[in-house]
């Protein structure tokens, strides 16, 4: 299984993010797969985990290390992937890449190293681009880019104060379809 970390957004963003979905699929038919999850901001994208009661116990020690802080959500983006052979994208709002998120991050990394052994997990360190995915892969690149420019209200330039920590587990056959879900939510601080 893979497991990984998450800041929530607060309820008015999530309906922010939720009005965004809804619309782009029943105007562009992006699929909802990924409402599975409520909107978010990984601190890490997914990575193995054979212990989970163990990653439980960290994650209640993280969440309480963390204080409550505000997250810029600044444009609607349209980013450019390939997912099983198929040219496609994700349709995400930017995050401003703040050094306290960035920090936390590395922190994050470097604590499940210490405790766990290496942790890999795709765009670790600098590359790292904090974001909150509204969709992901049902479409080609083009239909999402088409939302990004029919869309009136950008940038967006949101800011939410994150209170909660999330848990995501995934199984080993994970597909955008199934195989995921939110595990464990707690409050920060």
């Amino acid at each position: 299984m893979k497991a990984t970390f998450a800041l929530l957004a607060d309820h008015n963003t999530f309906n922010f993010v939720r009005q965004i979905a809804w619309e782009s699929h029943r105007n562009h038919d992006i699929g909802l797969d990924v409402a599975r999850l409520e909107p978010h901001v990984s601190l890490k994208q997914p990575f193995k985990v054979a212990d989970l009661a163990e990653l439980e116990a960290y994650m209640n020690r993280l969440a309480a290390s963390i204080q409550p802080f505000e997250i810029q959500l600044t444009e609607l983006q349209a980013i450019p992937i390939t997912w099983d052979g198929f040219e496609t994208g994700i349709l995400w709002l930017d995050v401003e890449q703040t050094k306290h998120l960035r920090d936390l991050h590395f922190r994050v990394n470097q604590e499940l190293i210490d405790l766990l052994g290496p942790t890999p997990a795709d765009h670790d360190g600098d590359e790292y681009h904090f974001h909150m995915t509204i969709a992901i892969g049902q479409q080609p690149l083009s239909v999402y880019q088409k939302i990004v420019a029919e869309y009136p209200h950008n940038p967006v330039n949101i800011r939410f104060t994150t209170r909660e920590l999330a848990m995501f587990v995934y199984d080993d056959n994970f597909r955008l379809d199934y195989g995921y879900m939110t595990y464990k939510k707690l409050p920060i601080g």
